[in-house]
């Protein structure tokens, strides 16, 4: 089998959890992190259009009064 922990924890994994939140943040720090966030999103023309709709819907969905029960 493996090194992990066998214990049942239901929806997640509290330790799983923490090896990602450790690991991302290495990569946040490094150089290679700081240089890919320098760089920005690489998006194809083609998808351009999608991803400006799907920022317009989330505006406006952001905009939507949450006591309504609406998300």
């Amino acid at each position: 089998m493996n090194n992990e922990s066998s214990s049942n924890h239901g929806e997640g994994n509290p330790e799983a959890a923490e090896r990602f939140n450790t690991a991302e943040q290495a990569f946040v720090d490094s150089a290679r992190g700081k240089e890919k966030m320098r760089e920005g999103a690489h998006v194809r023309p083609e998808e351009e259009a999608a991803l400006a709709k799907a920022e317009k819907l989330g505006r406006e969905r952001a905009k939507d009064d949450d006591s309504k029960g609406q998300f």
